[in-house]
């Protein structure tokens, strides 16, 4: 019983924040940004639902969700080299856990070792057994970047120079390189943007046009997303994650609002 009171009185204080927090939210009509207005609250997708979307899950979890994969910046690029589109994270994740079993995340290991440990077959945690699809690919990649002579030199005190040198590896693009950037460094800088961040902004006003090459307009897209969280006055790398999420969660409904876009 005591401990129901205590969970109750939790609640109601965390709930009494959030409604004052709405309260003090600037009116709808206000802008937020240059032609960006705040909106209501209770209004899905808008700029003052997703400062509530902040204020709630930071108040029930304040701790830090950005987490890292590996324990060494090479384990946290070669799992994401093994992760990315086209491959359920499970079985990434299992390949990753292979290699590192097996030593075989260091300098100048060979191409026979890696692609030999990545062709066998893996036994889930489910009991399914599969192949790692793309085996002969990611081989040369990983190869390709743990042979690389600079890794005693990766420039990981500024960054933007790190996101740079991320992007001369081979088989890493804008995205990746911000994912590892953002997580290693906890990194305010970049952003991690894909098809669900690009719609919630369209719908939230801070994107304007539509594009079908995400990749060709990263950074200037990436621009206008800090630009909004910072004038949020919220976590871009936090933020992201919850945009992300709630958007996939409410796709077929974030879908139909945009069709009343138009």
């Amino acid at each position: 019983m005591t401990q129901m009171n205590i969970t109750n009185e939790n609640y109601d204080t965390q709930w009494g924040q959030l409604c004052l927090s709405a309260r003090q939210l600037p009116g709808e009509h206000q802008e937020l940004l240059p032609g960006v207005k705040w909106g209501d609250c209770s209004q899905l997708y808008t700029p003052a639902f997703w400062k509530m979307q902040y204020l709630s899950h930071t108040q029930v979890d304040s701790s830090n969700i950005i987490y890292k994969l590996g324990a060494s910046i090479l384990e946290e690029i070669v799992v994401c080299l093994l992760g990315g589109f086209g491959m359920p994270s499970d079985i990434g994740i299992a390949a990753f856990e292979r290699l590192k079993r097996e030593n075989l995340i260091r300098q100048y290991v060979s191409f026979e070792e890696i692609h030999d440990a990545l062709c066998l077959p893996y036994f889930l945690k489910d009991g399914r057994k599969v192949t790692y699809r793309f085996h002969n690919q990611k081989s040369r990649y990983i190869h390709a970047f743990l042979n690389r002579n600079d890794l005693n030199e990766i420039p990981l005190k500024d960054d933007i120079q790190f996101r740079n040198w991320l992007l001369t590896i081979k088989g890493i693009g804008l995205k990746t390189a911000s994912w590892i950037t953002r997580n290693w460094l906890n990194s305010e800088n970049v952003a991690i943007l894909d098809i669900h961040i690009l719609r919630a902004g369209i719908l939230a006003g801070f994107y304007t046009e539509k594009t079908d090459d995400l990749n060709k307009h990263y950074l200037y897209l990436e621009k206008q997303y800090l630009a909004f969280c910072s004038a949020l006055e919220v976590s871009s790398a936090i933020m992201d994650a919850i945009i992300w999420d709630f958007m996939k969660k409410t796709n077929r409904l974030a879908l139909s609002a945009l069709k009343h876009l138009n």
